[in-house]
């Protein structure tokens, strides 16, 4: 009798051939008393084989997994390394316009998330109190955050539809930039705190700032290179671009009154 017999006379015959099979893994003492438990149970030879099949078959059966564990880690590997390869623009060997492609994919990308995570708030207030009370100011304002996300998208995708779309937020924004610009360069100090914390004065800088952000990426969206990789005519563009600013004034203009 070993300090093991009273445990090993409890365990499977497959429980104890595992641990004679793998006899590295054990104190030599508890090995010696598996084969003693073993031989004690007079097992025929028929038992024996089919309690070796089963070891066999489970530890198949775990190499089969472990394998299949691997491949999804390999294939997880390799999409991540794919993604990053694709909108990674600083790369030798990438033509110009693919790096513009693969920048604006990676800078616009990250200010949709950045929107879609600061309109969270509005979102939960609007849906709230139900869409027949929208009206066309509630679809202007979320218009960017929107239709941001889808754009990136196709445009990484160079799909035709992504360009169209994104040239059409650049314009969108350029315009709302020089609105906005107008609109507060005479504003005058309401008096009242609470209208100047909910909307305090921004500085026309901030403004200017942004239509030359939006503006530079519209007209480097435009170029030859670019607009070649998604098979943008001339035409196009110039209907895309003029076509989004003539409903953006008109929808200006009725706001306006």
């Amino acid at each position: 009798m070993t300090e093991f017999t009273e445990l090993y006379q409890k365990l499977s015959n497959i429980e104890l051939l595992k641990i004679i099979a793998e006899s590295e893994k054990y104190n030599p003492i508890a090995v010696e008393t598996a084969k003693t438990e073993i031989e004690s149970r007079q097992l025929s030879e028929q038992e024996l084989n089919q309690a070796k099949s089963e070891i066999t078959e489970k530890e198949n059966a775990k190499k089969i997994d472990i394998e299949k564990r691997k491949q999804c880690e390999e294939r997880i590997k390799k999409s991540a390394s794919t993604l990053l390869d694709t909108i990674n623009p600083i790369q030798n060997g990438i033509q110009t316009p693919e790096k513009v492609i693969r920048l604006t994919t990676l800078i616009f990308g990250c200010l949709a998330i950045y929107r879609l995570y600061q309109q969270l708030g509005m979102f939960e207030i609007i849906f709230h109190e139900g869409i027949s009370d929208w009206d066309l100011s509630i679809v202007e304002y979320f218009f960017p955050t929107i239709i941001l996300p889808i754009t990136v998208i196709l445009y990484w995708k160079r799909n035709k539809i992504g360009w169209i779309l994104l040239s059409i937020f650049l314009t969108y924004s350029a315009l709302s930039a020089i609105v906005l610009f107008f609109a507060n360069l005479g504003r005058e100090p309401s008096g009242i705190s609470e209208i100047e914390n909910l909307s305090p004065p921004v500085s026309p800088l901030v403004y200017i700032a942004t239509l030359l952000f939006f503006g530079g990426y519209l007209f480097l969206n435009c170029k030859n290179g670019i607009r070649d990789k998604f098979k943008i005519t001339k035409k196009a563009m110039i209907a895309t671009i003029g076509l989004t600013l003539i409903v953006n004034l008109i929808f200006i203009c009725s706001i306006l009154g």
